[in-house]
């Protein structure tokens, strides 16, 4: 959340608002005692808003991340009663659900100590959250539609907002000729709902027909040993991992690949992709999300089926093999990200909703500060 939030709230300030952030690191440590880790940082928004309004300057905004939310939600009276927005990066509900269907279908789910503690923590929490928002920010169209539907808000009061991608990617990229087809690029946490579970065994089985074809993971979060612990031994000298420590570098890793491989199970609507359609190269990613609301298959990347090595397999196996369409799918990429999904433009929706939201306020208070709240 702080990535995107922190780029759109850049040309939310460019365009005259003023912007606070709080993070994890900025509660006090004996905060997490008191109320607990889960506790502490929303308890720490609602503090930090009341003492904005203490200073005859109160925040018109606080928007907050969904796991986050319900304390502040509740407690805005007491902060001058700001409007409260809550961004969701996928609906903590829609990936529990996700989650227990995993289990069922035999792969890895939540254990038994999460199933008796995270409805009441986490879930409970998120729902009145949801519900009780001024507004809400959502990562792609399937979540909006439960928002909806579900939680029974009204179209004006969902904003669908997206991440873009600094044209830094497209620069790097810019001497691209998709002739070598050797590099396969996997970019995000190392964690269960990007789809690891199903990323490694399809690159084995790409390993064992492609002898040239390699295996970049980019920003794990993890050291480099937890990633290929998870690959049989044959397969790990053939997987390499960095930690890119700023967009040039990473611009650097997307512009080296020569395909995109994304087989998440559950998202918003991953940053990475849009760095990667910047970038120009053909993309492989699972018809879920945030992913098939922006990738058209066939003609700026493949879509394939969640849970399914074997789709992933095939997929890749016709990008290496067709060199005119590796560069159908990357120039067509390419092209769609630098029309719609550059910070300037995916900022605006988010600036729209924000004036939308404080058009009252501002009339009596011109120099209040809309804030974003990121744990």
């Amino acid at each position: 959340m702080s990535r995107l939030m922190g780029f759109v709230h850049d040309r939310v300030e460019a365009a005259g608002h003023e912007i606070d952030y709080l993070c994890a690191d900025d509660v006090p440590p004996t905060w997490a005692g008191w109320f607990g880790r889960r506790f502490a940082f929303p308890m720490a928004v609602r503090s930090k808003a009341i003492e904005a309004n203490a200073s005859g300057r109160p925040y018109d905004v606080v928007n907050v991340h969904e796991p986050c939310a319900a304390p502040v939600v509740i407690g805005r009276r007491g902060a001058h009663a700001p409007a409260v927005v809550v961004t969701s990066h996928g609906l903590e509900r829609r990936a529990w659900e996700l989650a227990k269907e995993e289990a069922h279908l035999g792969r890895e789910g939540p254990g038994w100590r999460t199933r008796m503690t995270y409805p009441v923590s986490g879930l409970w929490p998120g729902d009145l959250a949801l519900r009780r928002a001024d507004h809400v920010f959502c990562l792609n169209e399937d979540d909006r539609g439960v928002l909806l539907r579900r939680f029974g808000r009204s179209p004006q009061s969902v904003t669908r907002i997206l991440p873009g991608a600094d044209e830094v990617y497209a620069r790097a990229a810019d001497a691209r000729d998709y002739s070598r087809m050797k590099r396969v690029l996997f970019a995000g946490t190392w964690r269960k709902n990007k789809g690891i579970e199903d990323l490694v065994p399809a690159f084995g089985a790409l390993a064992a027909r492609h002898p040239d074809l390699r295996l970049h993971v980019v920003g794990a979060g993890v050291s480099p040993d937890v990633v290929l612990a998870r690959f049989p031994e044959p397969v790990r000298a053939r997987v390499q991992c960095e930690t890119p420590s700023d967009d040039r570098e990473m611009a650097r890793a997307f512009a080296d690949a020569d395909v995109f491989l994304l087989p998440s199970l559950f998202e918003g609507t991953p940053l990475t992709l849009m760095q990667a359609m910047m970038s120009g190269l053909p993309i492989v990613t699972t018809a879920t999300c945030g992913m098939k609301d922006v990738i058209a298959d066939q003609q700026t990347g493949l879509l394939v089926p969640i849970r399914s090595p074997e789709s992933l397999v095939s997929a890749v196996d016709r990008v290496v093999g067709d060199h005119g369409l590796r560069v159908r799918l990357g120039r067509a990429a390419r092209a769609e990200a630098v029309d719609r999904y550059t910070w300037d433009r995916v900022a605006a929706p988010v600036l729209r909703a924000y004036e939308a939201l404080t058009q009252t306020s501002l009339s009596s208070a011109c120099h209040r500060r809309p804030a974003t709240e990121t744990p």
